[in-house]
């Protein structure tokens, strides 16, 4: 089994095409899923899966359970399973949203980019990933990266990375620990407060977890 996850208007022969049901869409006009369902629910066996696929999606997630949706796809993908996300490049995108020589329209076309479409409650964007950022935190939590590409559509530039489960032996704890180092490097300092931010990543994390 194969999953697309969030495929909007998208649909990919071979695959499971999963999306948000009509209701929370503002803009799209029509469903092509399978499976009408919120990501965050869904529910698969362990070692079941053969390729988890998801394009300009998995920036729409915080970054606490982004690092919880890598561990449920983790767990569910097969040895060698594929992970194959797309993302909005920040980099390319911040300095074309800051150039002297873009359009005013241009600028505004890199800010949405960056900071998502915003019409409705799911449309907005909660990190800035570069090629460095995403291939670090996919190899943190045990997936060997194959290939890179970087693409532009309409004056927005991309990410698009294709992964493989390569390291079985990890487990649960594993992965929580990696969370854990991922979200500690967003903390200020090592002052309490900022601890008390950290546990709360982790409350939030666990409670996304679902396998």
């Amino acid at each position: 089994m194969k999953l697309h996850l969030g495929c909007g208007q998208r649909y990919f022969d071979g695959y499971v095409n999963i999306d948000y049901p009509m209701t929370e869409h503002s803009v799209q006009e029509k469903s092509v899923a399978d499976i009408q369902a919120d990501l965050l629910k869904l529910k698969y066996d362990r070692e079941s899966i053969e390729e988890v696929r998801l394009h300009h999606v998995f920036e729409h997630f915080s970054r606490p359970v982004a690092c919880a949706l890598l561990s449920n796809w983790y767990l569910w993908l097969k040895n060698d399973g594929v992970l194959h996300i797309e993302v909005p490049d920040f980099e390319r995108t911040a300095k074309a949203a800051l150039s002297t020589f873009k359009s005013q329209k241009m600028k505004r076309v890199a800010l949405r980019h960056i900071f998502g479409s915003q019409e409705a409650h799911w449309a907005v964007h909660f990190e800035g990933y570069s090629e460095n950022l995403l291939t670090t935190l996919l190899e943190l939590f045990g997936f060997h990266i194959v290939k890179v590409k970087k693409n532009s559509w309409k004056g927005t530039y991309n990410i698009e990375v294709l992964a493989q489960k390569k390291d079985v032996s990890r487990s649960v704890g594993d992965m929580e620990n990696s969370a854990r180092l991922y979200l500690s490097k967003y903390l200020v300092d090592e002052g309490e407060s900022e601890r008390r931010l950290l546990e709360t990543y982790m409350k939030i994390y666990r409670n996304h977890l679902i396998f």
